[in-house]
């Protein structure tokens, strides 16, 4: 009876677990669903050859429900099941509604086991466009400014890219005005050369959506030149003479002093530029000259100005000319004789107006020095000496000269 009893319980035990095996492993009419499936486009080659794309519709997922047996759907899952649409079709741009050319399972799976009872959504939507391609300029933006005594040469900054291309949807490459590179030169003194990433822009300014644009380059380079700025006086070499000393003449230069740039080393030392020279002896009236302003090598200009003008002007001078007759020779050559060919020579002379009129030519001496001269005839400068203190304040204009003869005394 007690063996009856264990042989009906053994089997009632059997029984029961292929009854849970067949419901959990086998289970032929079960059904499951799985969310998120993502949707793989095929045949994007041939749409790029018609040049088109999808600007819409490629991150599309599916919901599946399927039946089949347990054993089998416990194989599967979201990652594993391939929901495939074929875009080799479609040849214009424009909104379209595909159907899905193949739900494919794992391997080790029979394709047969499965039924799809629904999916969801049941078509996938796609919005397809042209392919445009398009060169756009790079532009730099500016903001803050290089400390106190520098200058940043922005107008001259030089990009080893001026022009990217860029490729994508017509309806966003059109949109596309510029490439944008914000360049910070707050605290710079120093010149910069740097490669920089941009951001592409509307005609206004304002970035764009560019997720499905593609470019050239990925960044482009940048030179900046920033040099230290200094203002330097302009000035000129006056050799005062003929009358003309600082008291009575008045120089002015305009402009009197010029902005330039250069390195922290050029322009330490650099506090002014000679325009160049001039001997006030050379000028009878008030003169107005023009300079060129020359530059060190590597120094720039800032000022836009090029040329210096230079106004000289005389108070209270008088230019007068005087015959004078007493010319005299010294330092003639030993065993030679000179013969001096002027008896008079015209002597111009400047000055303040109440010495000059009292000079007489009585009050000059022209003196000639023939230190190291040969026989002939040559022209010797003249030296020009005013007797008398009270006509310390005249100079000579210019030079003078007297013609002499050296030669040989006649033999008696």
């Amino acid at each position: 009876m007690k063996r009856k009893i264990w042989s009906a319980l053994l089997a009632f035990v059997i029984a029961f677990g292929l009854w849970l095996y067949v419901i959990t492993y086998v289970s032929p009419g079960s059904e499951e669903t799985y969310y998120n499936i993502p949707v793989i486009f095929e045949g994007e080659t041939a749409l790029s050859e018609r040049n088109l794309m999808i600007t819409s519709g490629d991150t599309a997922s599916v919901t599946l429900k399927i039946s089949g047996n347990r054993s089998d759907l416990n194989k599967i899952n979201e990652s594993n099941i391939k929901i495939k649409v074929d875009l080799s079709k479609v040849y214009d741009p424009g909104e379209r509604e595909l159907s899905y050319s193949s739900i494919t399972f794992p391997g080790d799976v029979p394709q047969s086991a499965f039924v799809v009872e629904s999916k969801t959504p049941e078509t996938v939507k796609i919005n397809v466009e042209k392919i445009q391609r398009k060169e756009v300029p790079v532009m730099e933006e500016f903001s803050g400014s290089a400390p106190e005594g520098y200058i940043a040469y922005t107008s001259e900054a030089v990009l080893d890219y001026p022009s990217i291309n860029v490729t994508g949807p017509s309806s966003v490459v059109e949109l596309i005005d510029h490439a944008r590179i914000d360049v910070d030169l707050t605290d710079r003194s120093e010149s910069i050369s740097e490669n920089y990433r941009y951001t592409l822009c509307d005609a206004d300014g304002n970035p764009i959506d560019v997720e499905q644009v593609t470019t050239d380059v990925a960044e482009v380079h940048l030179d900046v030149k920033i040099q230290r700025w200094k203002e330097i006086d302009l000035k000129l070499n006056v050799t005062y003479g003929g009358g003309a000393t600082e008291e009575n003449t008045k120089i002015s230069i305009l402009p009197a002093t010029v902005r330039v740039s250069g390195s922290d080393a050029m322009l330490e030392d650099l506090n002014e530029i000679v325009l160049g020279s001039v001997d006030l002896s050379t000028l009878e009236n008030d003169t107005q000259m023009s300079f060129a302003i020359n530059l060190p090598e590597g120094v720039t200009n800032l000022s836009n100005v090029t040329d210096a003008a230079v106004d000289i002007s005389f108070k209270g001078l008088t230019i007068k000319k005087f015959m004078v007759s007493q010319i005299r020779a010294v330092n003639v050559p030993d065993g030679l004789e000179c013969d001096l060919l002027n008896e008079v020579l015209e002597v111009t002379l400047r000055g303040p107006t109440a010495q000059i009129s009292q000079l007489t030519p009585e009050d000059i001496i022209v003196t000639v020095d023939l230190t190291g001269k040969e026989i002939g005839t040559s022209t010797v400068k003249a030296m020009i000496t005013i007797q008398g203190e009270q006509f310390a304040r005249i100079g000579e204009m210019g030079t003078h000269s007297v013609s002499v003869t050296l030669r040989e005394p006649e033999k008696r």
